[in-house]
């Protein structure tokens, strides 16, 4: 970060007064032109960018090197602060053994069972984060970070190209989601099972209406013989009237 922070030209005042000479001030100064925090990058840019912001301030403020680094740490929230935390502890021991082992550590990192690809992607990058340019291109982070993805994750990006690590992660993103998908559809009841039920009538309800359908034709069946009934009447009737 120190690195990134220092500055060809030096320091300046704009204002022509002289620059100030404790943390306290210049961090006075820093806030009133309110820099961005920083939590976390789910993608390379994504620091690039807020390097580029903090640079831009510094640069206004006339801001000395030897208060850069203080200044931009002041606004590392969450992720960034714990990174910069195990930063300053790793510095504290032997920095070539350090390096070595965050070198094995990043070439052997694969994601676990219980991480998704998006958090895989944030400690990938805190780790390349420790390693600096030892990390080498983007394009070859990319294929490191698509190497560590889990087994069943990776074959289905095993031919796909990709060119720098968030690439990576959306397309392992995006077949993780799908097949969180395709689990939930299978735990579930087949949909057109459930529209093509249809509630069956017992024995007995069945008994009932069968019943009451003969009834109804039964009681049809009466009527109708009381109406040719009553018709044989009026035509003997009728019969009889014509003997007399």
């Amino acid at each position: 970060i120190h690195e990134e922070f220092r500055t060809s030209s030096g320091p300046s005042d704009s204002g022509g007064n002289p620059p100030p000479v404790t943390i306290h001030t210049w961090l006075e100064r820093f806030n009133k032109q309110k820099p961005r925090s920083f939590e976390k990058a789910t993608a390379p840019v994504d620091a690039k960018n807020w390097i580029s912001h903090m640079e831009k301030i510094f640069d206004v403020m006339g801001c000395e090197d030897a208060f850069k680094t203080r200044l931009a740490v002041y606004k590392f929230e969450g992720n960034a602060l714990a990174w910069w935390k195990a930063y300053k502890q790793a510095k504290g021991g032997d920095a070539w053994l350090i390096t070595e082992r965050l070198k094995r550590e990043y070439h052997s990192i694969r994601q676990t069972n219980s991480e998704t690809s998006t958090e895989f992607m944030q400690r990938f990058l805190r780790l390349a984060g420790f390693l600096g340019e030892v990390a080498v291109t983007e394009d070859e982070q990319a294929k490191n970070f698509q190497w560590g993805l889990r087994k069943s994750t990776l074959n289905p990006l095993m031919c796909m190209p990709f060119t720098n690590v968030a690439q990576v992660a959306n397309a392992a993103r995006d077949y993780e989601i799908l097949h969180e998908r395709d689990d939930d559809d299978a735990e579930r009841p087949d949909k057109r099972q459930k529209s093509g039920d249809r509630h069956q009538p017992t024995s007995r309800q069945s008994s009932h209406r069968n019943h009451g359908h003969n009834n109804d034709r039964q009681g049809s069946d009466r009527r109708s013989g009381g109406d040719n009934h009553r018709s044989s009447n009026n035509y003997s009737g009728s019969n009889n009237r014509l003997k007399f």
